[in-house]
């Protein structure tokens, strides 16, 4: 942990603004809503190009605007013949900016595909910045932490969604220095801290939450949404306050608190 933050340190005293920046994002449960660990749930997804993470693709598209160099890799386990294209207009139609789709090329899963996509980036781009998302459901946790490991020298932020909690057995929980979250409004309250994102894109960002859990019914099952109605966040450990809170940020504390009690 000292070394990560020894590694951010030296790296804004670099300007982050002017680094180049490697976002590596999972999508299934990450940003598009689809309950991989129910067959039923990922079977109904399989058409279904609206269902999203409120505020996740305005938080990339900010990451985009604040930075000169920065790439967006999206990288699945999911069998390029039949997500491919599926995840590529998830992405365009949501508006989530993109460099590449990385998809498994085989039928077969590959159990090692993220870690050949994320290695060989790491070595061809040398990025000076490496910022993960994934979520706790599949193996992205034990992923990213493996390339931490074998990548010491590029300082990096792991974003972890609570999607599912361990009260499942097979789960993979959040791991020590990875960062657990709910809704895109921790992600951006942790990114401006680490100076990743500027403090303007945080009102934006929070009125947009805002709304959209005023908007939820506690049932949702299509469209943009914070808490899916399957969604277990009992892990979540609260980690963001600010000096002033607004109203807003209150509303939107204690919607998560009570939702992942």
């Amino acid at each position: 942990m000292k070394k990560t933050i020894l590694m951010f340190t030296v790296l804004l005293l670099c300007s982050l603004a002017n680094a180049k920046v490697l976002v590596i994002s999972d999508i299934d449960d990450t940003l598009k809503v689809t309950n991989v660990r129910s067959k039923a749930g990922a079977a109904s997804s399989f058409f279904d190009d609206t269902s999203r993470f409120a505020g996740m693709a305005e938080v990339f598209q900010a990451l985009k605007k604040s930075h000169a160099d920065i790439e967006f890799h999206y990288v699945s386990l999911a069998p390029k013949i039949l997500m491919e294209r599926r995840h590529k207009e998830f992405l365009q139609e949501n508006y989530f900016p993109i460099t590449a789709l990385h998809t498994n090329p085989g039928i077969q899963q590959d159990p090692e595909l993220k870690q050949k996509v994320i290695r060989s980036l790491l070595e061809t781009e040398k990025p000076d910045l490496v910022v993960y998302f994934g979520d706790n459901g599949q193996f992205d946790t034990l992923v990213y932490r493996q390339m931490d490991t074998e990548f010491p020298q590029i300082p990096s932020v792991t974003y972890i969604r609570e999607a599912y909690s361990q009260r499942s057995s097979d789960i993979h929980p959040v791991l020590d220095g990875q960062i657990g979250f709910v809704t895109s409004l921790e992600v951006t309250i942790d990114l401006i801290q680490k100076k990743i994102l500027p403090v303007g894109v945080y009102t934006f960002i929070e009125q947009l939450v805002y709304k959209a859990i005023q908007a939820d019914d506690g049932d949702e099952h299509f469209g943009k949404m914070v808490f899916p109605h399957w969604q277990d966040c009992h892990d979540l450990k609260w980690r963001w306050n600010t000096v002033a809170p607004t109203a807003r940020f209150l509303f939107i504390k204690d919607a998560i608190q009570k939702r992942c009690q």
